[in-house]
């Protein structure tokens, strides 16, 4: 049976103002955005943090395509963007049914799709999660009337997606229907009553690792719902985490009191399918 006990933390990148959204390219690099500063970061493998680019907004979460490019989630610029490998920024899409996106916080990519969650900048609105065809940028509305939808992601067969609702404390699990064009009715996965589960991944052995803002602790959650761990952070603000490293066994967290991108080594690998890191 694993164990979580003996889990430390060591710090890769400091000085990361309001670190989130990471995501491992296959030599080592993780990429990170410092919300409050509008800055994407590059931290190499010796934890040197440079800049990518200024994206004049308030960065939440990258991802990585095959070619090098990143994904960017935007709230200020209320968009999903693109930064080239040649520092370019691209808005991909902006608006759905007319109207403007709240603003972006996370995304998970499954192919040409992006499922992108839409909360905005007021904790009390209500978000949506949008798709988002990354060829066309034609985008939909999948859900809506949630209470600040944060980290999202997909189960390893790509059946159900994965929001971490954060004003209601909970974890939600939608099947993805007609191709995923559509969520079936949602399910409860977890409940944290006293903190807002924010970014979120899931590991080979199907546990879902769910970082606790506010309580600076990254919960591991077992397919049935219940609560393995409660591993410290070190910090009381733990935003996001990603699988990367050769065997995909490195796990990276953000925290916003250290102002690092934290790392370990995670008992098994972590789930590769629908990460934000290459593999």
């Amino acid at each position: 049976m694993t164990t979580y006990n003996d889990i430390q933390w060591t710090i890769h990148g400091g000085g990361i103002v309001a670190p989130e959204g990471p995501a491992a390219d296959r030599s080592g690099q993780v990429f990170v955005v410092s919300r409050w500063t509008g800055k994407v970061v590059k931290v190499d493998g010796q934890g040197e943090v440079s800049l990518v680019v200024e994206t004049g907004g308030k960065p939440q979460s990258v991802a990585l395509e095959e070619n090098g490019d990143l994904l960017l989630a935007d709230a200020n610029n209320q968009a999903l963007q693109r930064i080239t490998t040649a520092g370019e920024l691209q808005t991909i899409a902006s608006e759905v049914n007319g109207e403007s996106f709240f603003g972006p916080n996370d995304v998970v990519v499954a192919g040409d799709v992006v499922y992108l969650t839409d909360p905005g900048l007021a904790m009390e609105a209500l978000g949506q999660v949008l798709r988002i065809e990354l060829s066309s940028g034609k985008t939909n509305v999948l859900a809506e009337g949630l209470k600040f939808p944060n980290g999202i992601t997909i189960s390893d067969d790509g059946r159900f997606l994965f929001v971490a609702e954060s004003m209601t404390h909970r974890v939600l699990r939608y099947e993805l229907l007609s191709g995923g064009t559509e969520l079936g009715e949602v399910h409860i996965v977890c409940e944290f009553p006293d903190h807002h589960p924010d970014g979120i991944a899931f590991d080979t052995a199907g546990n879902l690792l769910v970082t606790i803002c506010g309580a600076g602790q990254l919960a591991v959650v077992d397919p049935n719902g219940e609560t393995l761990a409660l591993i410290e952070a070190g910090g009381s603000n733990s935003t996001n985490c990603v699988f990367g490293g050769d065997d995909f066994q490195t796990l990276y967290l953000t925290e916003d009191n250290q102002e690092a991108l934290l790392t370990t080594r995670w008992p098994v690998p972590g789930q590769r399918n629908y990460s934000r890191s290459l593999h």
